[in-house]
């Protein structure tokens, strides 16, 4: 009977382990020195050997001749643990077995010793399914279990572990295997099973696997099952991933801005059938090695940019900015975040080429400088072919920055007085920050950057500084006025106008004379000493 590889090719011994050294070499000298723990946990992502490694070490722990910490593999216990008939080794799934009644009917068995070996051991795998109860109820035995008992547990969400239960177990974290590791392993399975495959044809599984040992194999295992040689391209149809040419041609459009040629390509992409996630999936992993290109270029060491590609990588990187390049990559990793909800799936892929190819709108920052950017690259091109930029006339631009200190920063005016009942202007103003905070945050990031300005004759004013200008220009553009006037008559209940500014209206003298006054009789009533003056 046919068996997957994965099932096939499942290690029987430590050795045959891929990855996870520290853990391997720390479990086998527990086994070679005896001082086996009562209780295992064995945490990470699915395919990184966690079950592998438990039924080793249940195997290790009673082989009758343990070599190196490796079992044996052909004494009595070994063959029996291995073939399922060994009343010494108990597996249970805690997703289907996740009540407490049945975590109840397995501790019952505890008290009965080993028949065959030294310890008795209970592996559970995905823990993070029990209930509450059935955690409590394992908790007791958990911690003082009888000499001969052993747990391995294996979760690959610990976080849902109780700490009462976390706190019991060695704890050992297997991590993802690397690209290398995996295409490693797939070349000597395909070796071995009498298949040849391309490497660049393993790369891709291996990257697909995103860490996974037991997805890589079983990808490998359906591109043999043509029986032919395992070629990039039938890896990417089994996957419905886009080829690499396609990638360098829909990036070429992306570069060169040509909106229309990359709808062109992805209305081809959706006549061959190809998955939408999948190719965004594969064009950020693409974009990601152009960007390394663009800052390691040809770099043998980074996985994918050796061979024949390397050079294209570079090649292709040239042609973004950095800061376009960034701004692309970021929009295609939400753009394959948003395909998981959109109903097309479609549009959600045309958007984000088109955003790629258009002009970014000038008032964002990151957009500034991704134009910037190709400026200087245009600049350099024409120094390339030999046009030199004309010298500046005249003396050169130096703007002067006034220094500022506390003394020169303006401060805000005395709010007018209010009808008695209503809310005070300083009240207003904060529960109006809070209103645009929630509702317009498209004018409540300027706002926030300037400083209260008093409130007089019906009018708020925000204050900023000299440089800080152009703040106070987009603020008083009508559209954005019209908002934050919005939000003040909503808190505050009455018609209010807004303004920002960089100065604020001079002092009333007459108001200015009649505050000195009040101040210099107070100070001859009580004394210098016991009086305060706040601007």
């Amino acid at each position: 009977m046919y068996q997957a590889l994965y099932r096939v090719w499942r290690p029987k011994k430590f050795s045959d382990m891929v990855g996870q050294e520290h853990i391997v070499r720390t479990l086998c000298n527990q086994v070679s020195t005896g001082r086996i723990a009562h209780a295992y946990l064995f945490c990470g992502s699915r395919g990184t050997g966690k079950t592998s490694a438990a039924k080793i070490m249940s195997r290790a722990i009673n082989c009758e001749n343990p070599q190196n910490g490796d079992p044996c593999g052909e004494c009595g216990s070994c063959r029996m643990i291995e073939s399922d008939t060994s009343f010494d080794v108990y597996e249970m799934d805690a997703a289907s077995n996740s009540r407490v009644e049945e975590i109840r009917e397995l501790l019952e068995k505890v008290d009965y010793p080993p028949q065959f070996g030294k310890y008795k051991v209970y592996i559970i795998d995905e823990v993070h399914m029990l209930s509450n109860s059935a955690f409590n109820a394992l908790l007791k035995t958990l911690e003082e279990p009888p000499e001969y008992m052993v747990f391995i547990l294996a979760t690959t969400e610990p976080q849902k572990l109780p700490s009462t239960i976390l706190s019991r177990c060695q704890r050992y974290d297997f991590g993802r295997f690397t690209e290398s590791q995996i295409a490693g392993h797939l070349e000597k399975v395909a070796r071995e099973s009498g298949v040849s495959a391309e490497p660049d044809a393993l790369s891709l599984i291996a990257r697909a696997a995103e860490g996974g040992m037991r997805d890589a194999l079983s990808i490998l295992d359906m591109c043999m099952g043509s029986g032919e040689t395992v070629k990039e391209e039938n890896v990417r149809s089994v996957l419905g991933a886009a080829d690499r040419a396609f990638l360098f041609q829909f990036c070429g459009a992306l570069a060169e801005k040509e909106g229309g040629e990359a709808l062109r390509l992805i209305d081809k992409m959706m006549m061959y059938g190809r998955d939408v996630q999948v190719f965004l999936k594969d064009l950020s992993a693409h974009l990601r090695l152009l960007m390394a290109a663009r800052l390691c270029g040809a770099d043998e060491t980074i996985p994918g940019l050796g061979g024949t590609y390397g050079k294209r990588y570079v090649a292709q990187a040239q042609q973004f900015s950095h800061e376009r390049l960034l701004r692309a990559l970021d929009l295609c990793t939400r753009a394959e975040a948003d395909t998981r909800w959109a109903a097309s799936a479609r549009s959600v892929v045309e958007v984000f080429a088109l955003r790629v190819c258009e002009q970014p709108e000038e008032r964002d920052y990151e957009a500034l400088l991704e134009r910037i950017s190709e400026l200087e690259m245009r600049l350099h091109e024409l120094e390339q072919r030999g046009i030199a930029a004309p010298a500046p006339q005249g003396k050169p631009f130096e703007p002067k920055v006034p220094k500022r200190t506390e003394k020169q920063e303006a401060q805000p005016i005395q709010d007018s007085p209010v009808p008695e009942g209503t809310k005070l202007p300083k009240d207003v103003w904060n529960d109006a920050l809070k209103y645009m905070r929630r509702n317009m945050p498209q004018v409540f990031g300027p706002v926030n950057q300037g400083k209260y300005g008093g409130y007089q004759d019906g009018v708020y004013r925000v204050l900023f500084p000299k440089e800080a200008e152009f703040l106070a220009s987009m603020l008083n553009a009508d559209e954005r006025r019209k908002l934050v006037e919005e939000a003040l008559n909503s808190c505050g209940g009455v018609n209010a106008r807004f303004e920002a500014v960089t100065s604020l209206p001079a002092a009333d003298p007459q108001k200015q004379q009649s505050v000195e006054s009040n101040v210099d009789a107070l100070v001859e009533m009580f004394g210098r000493d016991k009086i305060q003056v706040d601007e």
